[in-house]
């Protein structure tokens, strides 16, 4: 009996033990759902993404660009001289601030080449400074007027009118500058011509320095009134600075061209085609040939 108590005594405690257990079980799940709940709703919903922006529409194409103005063709170049086709000189625009001498230039009655050596005053030789050498020479041999005109890429220079002997010589004093008409200057050389039947019978005598890099061959006609102007004060007194400052390059030569005339006691004077003398002893007689060689 009393065993059965003591077994009836124990499974009520282990009833209450049971229980106990039970409860606190209870009490662990209730406390770990709220817990639960609470972090779903803290949470919230969740945040849809917003879309992206459309896309900007690309700028429309440029338009396409005007078409260029066709380029207007260059007007032809003019000619020089008397029904000449040459083109005009290359040396800015000093060739239309100086007459232009007649090119091809006329029919001399004698020529001659003038030494390269003696006109080149080093690498650098510009036409100024050929320019200046016949001066220089121009004024040692008393040829006191001179005029300048323009070549294609060069210069002539064309000294006063002188009368001279039949060798070429100069006329001794003043008659080699007395001629019996008005100042050479004023005239040109085809009325100096016919001007020179009121002169002495004798010869007279014109000399023409051609300085270019340009190819030519003289005219085969004679000076005349229509293809010469003013040759003897027509042109420029002094070499114009853009012509001047061209430079003396290898294919540059001078040439003298001479233009002698002879006058009988009567009638007009006539051109000498050709000269009894040659080209260098014109320049030597005429005292020009010695000063250029050693200028």
């Amino acid at each position: 009996m009393h065993r059965l108590t003591s077994f009836t005594a124990v499974l009520r405690l282990s009833a209450w033990r049971l229980l106990f257990l039970f409860c606190v079980l209870a009490g662990l799940t209730a406390c770990q759902a709220k817990r639960e709940a609470a972090s779903v709703g803290s949470e919230g919903p969740p945040t849809a993404s917003m879309p992206s922006p459309a896309a900007a529409a690309p700028p429309p194409p440029p338009p396409p660009p005007a078409p260029a103005p066709a380029a207007r063709p260059s007007p032809p170049s003019a000619a020089i001289g008397h029904g000449s086709t040459s083109a005009k000189p290359t040396a800015g625009d000093a060739s239309t601030a100086i007459p232009q001498f007649d090119w091809p230039p006329p029919k001399a009655s004698a020529e001659e080449s003038i030494p390269d050596k003696w006109l080149r005053t080093g690498p650098t030789t510009k036409l100024a400074d050929v320019a200046d050498k016949f001066e220089k020479a121009l004024r040692l041999a008393h040829y006191e007027q001179r005029s300048y005109y323009a070549v294609p890429r060069g210069f002539a220079l064309a000294t006063q009118l002188e009368q001279i002997k039949a060798d070429g010589t100069p006329m001794p004093g003043a008659d080699r500058w007395k001629i019996g008409t008005p100042s050479v200057s004023n005239l040109s050389l085809a009325s100096f011509i016919k001007a020179l039947a009121f002169a002495p019978a004798g010869y007279y005598r014109a000399i023409v320095f051609v300085v270019t890099d340009a190819s030519w061959v003289q005219s085969t006609t004679a000076p005349s009134e229509d293809r010469i102007k003013g040759w003897a004060g027509g042109g420029a007194h002094t070499l114009p600075a853009s012509i001047g400052a061209l430079p003396y390059g290898e294919n540059y030569r001078a040439r003298a061209l001479i233009y002698e005339f002879q006058k009988g006691e009567s009638g007009p004077a006539k051109t000498l085609l050709p000269s009894a003398v040659s080209g260098e002893t014109h320049l030597d007689k005429g005292g020009i040939w010695e000063p250029l060689s050693i200028l």
